[in-house]
């Protein structure tokens, strides 16, 4: 019964939004950070993509994004390691934007999250968490509906059992709205 309720909130979260075409972005973002799990923490790069979507009912844009971070040594001709460490997830977060001194901008978003831990060649375990973010950066749309929005940020995340997966990134961001 419990997954029944959650699978609706979300669904409710991700189409109910859907009618008001203008409030709906996709984005990303690249950047550096750590990965761990089990292990002593990595320097790893990090992406994402998302999706985001503004919940009337509530007041807050909602946002649901594929993580991917992956040890730096991998991005280095003639590395010689045979395994480098990732991980990748899932997240749903609640999203916070304060407009600041025109065209700036400030964001905050936290949610849950799952992470698959792939920290060493023989670990492939999914851990469940919490994700945290904040962004500042400049809003191109000018008061428009579309248009882009280009920041920095930082997003933390942590689980709570098995391995313990977190990470950390530093990234730069983008996200068009339609």
């Amino acid at each position: 019964m419990k997954s029944k309720i959650i699978s609706f909130i979300i669904a409710a979260f991700l189409i109910l939004p859907t009618a008001y075409a203008q409030n709906i972005s996709v984005g990303g973002f690249v950047g550096g950070g750590t990965v761990g799990g089990f292990s002593a923490a990595t320097g790893a790069f990090t992406s994402s993509i998302f999706a985001e979507v503004k919940t009337p009912v509530f007041g807050f844009n909602t946002r649901l994004s594929f993580i991917y971070a992956q040890d730096f040594n991998v991005l280095l001709p003639g590395s010689t390691n045979r395994y480098y460490p990732f991980l990748k997830g899932v997240s749903l977060k609640a999203i916070f934007t304060q407009p600041l001194d025109s065209p700036f901008f400030l964001e905050e978003g936290f949610g849950p999250i799952v992470i698959n831990d792939r920290t060493y060649s023989n670990v492939d375990e999914w851990n469940y968490g919490t994700a945290f973010s904040m962004t500042a950066g400049i809003d191109f749309r000018k008061k428009k509906a579309d248009g882009f929005k280009l920041g920095l940020g930082v997003e933390y995340s942590i689980t709570f059992g098995n391995t313990f997966a977190k990470y950390f990134s530093f990234h730069l961001q983008g996200q068009y709205y339609f």
